[in-house]
Order: structure tokens, then C-alpha cells, then sequence
């Protein structure tokens, strides 16, 4: 493992144009490193040197011990509460006439203190290059990739596999959280989003406490994070009861959307082509003006990575991307349908999520 986080690091300084590198975004940290730290906060950061590739971190004093178990770094910076932190990189990278820094990530705060050693002209923004980076995964990633939908997948037939009518989004929300860290996750990438009749129709509703009942859609969008802090995302919507003819016209729709956005999935492919292909099933079948968002987004350590699969990117899909296909209908006062499957890009496309998705398999007793 530790080569692993090696490599990562010599892959980012083979692309930059700066003497040393400043990352302190902690899941950008990991990546590189293999040691988690929540700082809250506590300024956390890697350095980089460009040329010899050295890294060193430097950390709060009080995270001593992980960082000794488990950081792939030359040198150890921890720093006492009281202590500023800026004095320690300042010496640290006293040799470094340029720096690279995440501009999407690093507060005000922090750039003003990084400008009492530096010129705004000395400092870039290496953030493209990391997140080029971490959208491309190798074989192992895509493993504990698995194993994040695997349990996701799990959870979610238990609860189908049980009455949902009468139940609360929140109760259900609440459910499949306790099933998956029973099933070995440590935590939720994000929601549960658990949404029923009306509600639906909010791409990102908040679960409450409103009831499932026949005739309702119910859309769940969930995902988690395991213990090599690899994410998972899906989507299914059930129908409670018998669908309507519109119910089931709106389901197909976007079922046809997503199948097509997965089959155009291939490598070489250019992004925006996805989206088109998708959107085109929904605008055919008179939908068009309800689906609102992208079609889809990569993943893997964080829950919204590169690519982004939006109308707008030219860029072409590459091995080792992963991504999500997720196209929806939301219609206000009515109710909404999104159906989103996780996809490794390869020589041969693999879709990670097994759940079913054609019409009967969703549709629950009311």
C-alpha cells in the first residue's frame, strides 16, 4: 500500500509546473496518504515537494497516533493547539518560489496568511490536476467500490422485503441507515433521501414525516461509506400499489433514459453524448421540461468527483472512470421517478448495482 500512495503523489508532481505542492482538503490528503484526519478547525496539510517528491505532514499534535499508523509521508509536522501552523509550512517549503494549493477548497483566511510569504503570482491552483487524478480508479478501487454497493443493495432488499405502507420517510431513512452499518458500513455518503407521494418530485427533498401510502411513488436515493472510506450512490423508485397509466408511463420513461445513458457508457465516448442520449428518451416520451439535472457524476472517495456528465463537457469517457447514470422526472404536485445505477468504464463497461429496476420488480403491495 504504501507505493500505492507513492505513485499517487510522483503521478500529480509529473503534471505541475510549481516547486511545492500544499493539499488540505482531508479526503485530498487521504488520497495521497492513506491517513484520514477530520481536522474541524485545526489546519491539516500536505506538502509536497516537486522535484525530490518528500512529503511531509503536518498535523494537530493530538492525532499523533493515526498519523504514525497510518501515513505514507517522509516527515512528521504535528503542531500544538496555540501554535501557527503557517510558521511551520512557511519553513517547511522556505526553497519553494511557487506553490500549488486546492483553489476550490482553501478559505479566505487561509490564502491571506499563505500571501504574507507569497505573491498571489506565485501561488496556482492544482486542483484540476488532483481531481483528474482521483477520477480515474484502478482494479482495486473498483473492489471496495463493490463492496459499497453490495451493501447498499442489501439494505435496500431488506426493506422492500418488508411492508413500507404506514411507515414515515424518516422511520424508513432510519431503517436503512441501522441496516447498513450492520452490514459493515461505517457511515451513510449521504441522506438517506427518502421520499413518498408529492415529495418525489423533489430531486434533494429532506426525509420527513410524511407517510407511504398506495398510489404513492417512493423514491430512495442512499449510498455509504466503508471502511476504506469508499462510496456508494443509487437510486430506485417503487410504486406503491398498482402503478397508473401515468405512473407507469413517467417510470418507463426514465427507465428507457437510463438504459440509454448506460449502453452509450463506453470508453472513448464524449460525456455530453450520455447526457444527450438519455434526455433524448425523456423529451420523446413528453418529459423533457421535468428532467432538471445532469445526467450523471464519478465517484469513489467522495461522494461528487470528477467527471461531470453535463451537457456541456466535450471531454471523453476514460478506463477507470466511475460514474452514475441517473436520469429523473420530477413533476410537481404529482410525484417523481429517478433511476441511478453506479458504472466502471472499461474495456467492457461493468455496472456495479444488481437491483432491479424493470416496472414489476418495483412495484410493492400498497
Amino acid at each position: 500500500m504504501t507505493e500505492k500512495y507513492k505513485k499517487r503523489v510522483e503521478n500529480l508532481t509529473s503534471m505541475l509546473d510549481v516547486d511545492a505542492v500544499i493539499i488540505t482538503e482531508p479526503t485530498n490528503v487521504f488520497y495521497f496518504t492513506g491517513c484520514f484526519i477530520e481536522p474541524h478547525e485545526r489546519m491539516l496539510a500536505l506538502l509536497v515537494d516537486v522535484k525530490s517528491n518528500d512529503t511531509a505532514l503536518m498535523f494537530p499534535a493530538l492525532d499523533q497516533e493515526v498519523v504514525n499508523d497510518e501515513a505514507t509521508v517522509d516527515n512528521h509536522l504535528p503542531y500544538s493547539d496555540g501554535e501557527d501552523p503557517f510558521r511551520q509550512i512557511f519553513e517547511h517549503l522556505m526553497d519553494a518560489e511557487t506553490i500549488g494549493i486546492e483553489g476550490g477548497h482553501v478559505t479566505y483566511n487561509r490564502y491571506q496568511k499563505l500571501l504574507e510569504n507569497y505573491t498571489a503570482e506565485q501561488i496556482q491552483s492544482i486542483e484540476p490536476e488532483i481531481n483528474r487524478l482521483r477520477g480515474k480508479k484502478d482494479e482495486d478501487d473498483r473492489e471496495k467500490l463493490q463492496e459499497a454497493v453490495d451493501i447498499t443493495e442489501k439494505a435496500l432488499a431488506d426493506l422492500v422485503n418488508e411492508p413500507v405502507s404506514g411507515r414515515t420517510e424518516k422511520e424508513i431513512a432510519e431503517f436503512l441507515l441501522r441496516k447498513v452499518k450492520e452490514y459493515g458500513a461505517v457511515d451513510v455518503s449521504f441522506g438517506p433521501l427518502v421520499l413518498t407521494g408529492e415529495n418525489s418530485a423533489l430531486p434533494h427533498g429532506t426525509s420527513g414525516d410524511t407517510t407511504v401510502e398506495p398510489g404513492h411513488f417512493l423514491l430512495i436515493d442512499f449510498g455509504v461509506v466503508t471502511k476504506d472510506r469508499y462510496v456508494s450512490d443509487m437510486t430506485r423508485t417503487f410504486i406503491i400499489g398498482d402503478p397508473t397509466e401515468e405512473q407507469e408511463a413517467i417510470y418507463n420513461a426514465v427507465l428507457r433514459a437510463n438504459e440509454a445513458g448506460i449502453k452509450k457508457a463506453q470508453a472513448g465516448t464524449q460525456m455530453n453524448a450520455l447526457d444527450e442520449a438519455a434526455r433524448h428518451e425523456i423529451m420523446e416520451d413528453g418529459y423533457g421540461e421535468y428532467f432538471t439535472h445532469r445526467i450523471g457524476h464519478g465517484l469513489g472517495l467522495g461522494l461528487h468527483e470528477a467527471p461531470s456528465l453535463d451537457a456541456q463537457n466535450t471531454d471523453k469517457l476514460e478506463n477507470g472512470h466511475v460514474i452514475t447514470i441517473e436520469p429523473g422526472v420530477y413533476k410537481t404536485g404529482f410525484g417523481g421517478v429517478r433511476i441511478e445505477d453506479m458504472l466502471y468504464i472499461d474495456d467492457t463497461t461493468h455496472v456495479f448495482t444488481k437491483f432491479p429496476k424493470d416496472i414489476d420488480s418495483i412495484t410493492i403491495e400498497g
